[in-house]
């Protein structure tokens, strides 16, 4: 558990005129415990141009996350491999081998597993095999951040409700053009919804229209701090 999350969206589709943009998701994020770059967008020049901008030092982090094997969001890692050499990378099931080739060491991922104290993987779910990760902020609750949600952004939710044993504080990252159904799920578990990447102009209206209080808007550049 920590006491406070700050998070940076490097990013995302939504563009900042300031930064560079592609379709891509990536997210910093620090507590006074670790610093953590999960997922990496599609260019390491996006990467690298936006971390200067914002000030961003990704040649200390502690690990990265990686949700998924799609270019979309390993595409970056290529970047940090070659400033941070050796840093852990946590993946799901797959072929890791071209991250240990960019100066990574990939860490495989089976089943739910808590990483550290108050840090924790779903675990790889669905056809491809994809994690999402889950951050305890005392009082808070659980901050769940996602990569394209291909299982289902309230799937993955629910698995770290349910492994963690914590309310789910904040859900952020790409929801993958989901249902009203799936979005109605999303809002009964979770105090604040935050749909980047794919999830789509449709649900982030609907979300806007029918859980106003729970909406908080994100875009390349975001930053947010979150104390318990």
């Amino acid at each position: 558990m920590v006491k406070h999350l700050n998070f940076v969206v490097l990013n995302d589709n939504e563009f900042a005129p300031e930064l560079k943009n592609r379709w891509g998701w990536s997210i910093f994020l620090e507590s006074e415990k670790w610093r953590i770059l999960f997922d990496a967008d599609t260019s390491p020049r996006v990467i690298e141009y936006n971390a200067e901008q914002m000030d961003i030092n990704l040649e200390n982090l502690d690990f990265a996350f990686l949700s998924h094997y799609h270019r979309d969001h390993y595409g970056g890692f290529r970047y940090v491999g070659k400033i941070c050499p050796g840093v852990k990378i946590y993946v799901p099931p797959g072929n890791p081998a071209f991250l240990k080739r960019w100066g990574l060491e990939p860490v495989e991922i089976d089943k739910p597993l808590k990483l550290e104290e108050g840090l924790w993987s779903s675990g790889p779910l669905g056809a491809i095999k994809e994690q999402a990760l889950g951050i305890e902020v005392d009082d808070a609750g659980m901050v769940v951040v996602v990569g394209c949600s291909h299982p289902g952004v309230d799937v993955l939710t629910a698995r770290l409700r349910e492994i963690s044993g914590k309310d789910i504080y904040l859900v952020i990252g790409g929801y993958h053009s989901p249902s009203k159904k799936v979005l109605d799920n999303l809002a009964s578990m979770s105090r604040y919804i935050c749909p980047a990447h794919c999830s789509g102009s449709d649900a982030k209206n609907y979300v806007k229209t029918e859980y106003p209080e729970k909406y908080y808007h994100v875009k390349t550049g975001t930053k947010r701090e979150i104390t318990g």
